[in-house]
């Protein structure tokens, strides 16, 4: 249960950070190298990568820069095992799929047991995501669906690939920007363990950031940083407590922009978003943040340019460090008729019982 509780106090740092380094709420620095760019004729009209995302826990170490092919291999062997999972559960899909599928269980050798769940976490999830106009379509190998999103026209298609149906949500409320991260039942849990009486602390934040250099993912040079902060509470009331803890984010950013995906909004600068709100309402104890100077170019993470390797840890209570590794690759640049395949219903595909 202790890595439940670190779990969910690293969700919530961890959302206030990456919320500290989102444009609108400080001047990112740009990064100095330029990417290579590709150069076909005619032009090239979307963008597409895979995306791991994963858990790194005690005793496990994360894996380097320039360990993508050896992770994707790792989840493609997974996803070519599973042939029919189940399909993923609308609003959380990676996780929700991942539990549903039998073959994921028998995979990670356990059933619906909280050691299964962590397991799964720690092998990661694996997502390719394809950006067109102002569309989105994410592919979930293992599960062997996607989901396009069409926010301009309020549409989302559900492909199950294995069965070849598919889905059609239409939402008449309007453009609502990017969808809300949910929540994770592991922050969820942690709410619940923890003392719901109110309090209140200060958390004072100091951050130094150091400058990695230049190095090549993917066939695109990057620039990489480590920044490390320092979280001290003081002047706790009530059911917070006092205390300190450190957490670093290694970061490796390339020079392509990311592709907004999204109706766009208007930014609001300094608001973190609802997800961080919301996980840090969890149980009574609401801190007081405070930043010291220098804390904001420290946090600042480029949010205009694509990350292809990050990494963020916090120091473990029974030692060791309980982190986060998102790592893309197999970038790609793809054509007109290739992207207005992708984002409509296949050929031979039947629309699946309501």
């Amino acid at each position: 249960m202790t890595h439940l509780k670190v779990a969910g106090l690293f969700l919530a740092v961890s959302l206030l950070v990456l919320a500290a380094g989102a444009p609108g709420a400080s001047s990112a620095r740009s990064v100095k190298t330029t990417a290579i760019k590709p150069t076909p004729t005619p032009t090239p009209v979307a963008l597409q990568y895979y995306e791991i995302a994963r858990m790194v826990m005690p005793p496990a170490t994360a894996p380097p820069p320039g360990s993508f092919d050896a992770s994707y291999r790792q989840l493609a062997a997974i996803a070519a095992a599973t042939p029919a999972p189940a399909p993923a559960h609308r609003g959380f899909p990676n996780l929700g799929a991942m539990i549903a599928g039998g073959a994921m269980k028998r995979a990670m050798g356990g059933g619906d047991s909280m050691q299964s769940m962590m397991a799964m976490m720690r092998a990661g999830t694996l997502e390719r995501l394809t950006y067109y106009k102002n569309w989105v379509r994410t592919d979930l190998p293992i599960q062997h669906t996607a989901t396009i999103v069409k926010c301009d026209r309020h549409e989302t298609i559900d492909l199950d690939l294995a069965k070849k149906t598919y889905r059609i949500y239409v939402d008449r409320g309007g453009c609502a920007g990017p969808p809300t991260a949910p929540v994770s039942s592991m922050s969820g849990m942690s709410g619940n363990m923890t003392n719901m009486a109110p309090g209140t602390v200060d958390m004072n934040l100091s951050a130094k950031r150091v400058d990695l250099g230049n190095k090549e993912l993917e066939g695109y040079m990057t620039r990489g940083s480590r920044t490390t902060i320092a979280m001290t509470m003081t002047r706790a009331t009530g059911s917070c407590r006092n205390g300190s803890s450190s957490m670093s984010i290694v970061r490796y950013i390339s020079g392509i922009n990311k592709w907004r995906a999204y109706c766009p909004l208007p930014p609001v600068a300094g608001a973190p978003p609802s997800s961080v709100r919301a996980t840090l309402g969890h149980g009574g104890c609401k801190p007081h943040f405070v930043r010291n100077s220098g804390t904001s170019d420290a946090l600042a993470n480029n949010g205009t340019k694509l990350t292809l390797y990050r990494l963020m840890e916090m120091q473990a209570p029974l030692g060791g460090k309980f982190g986060s590794l998102l790592e893309r690759g197999k970038i790609r640049w793809l054509y007109r008729p290739e992207a207005e395949r992708l984002f409509s219903i296949p050929a031979g595909f039947t629309k699946a019982p309501s």
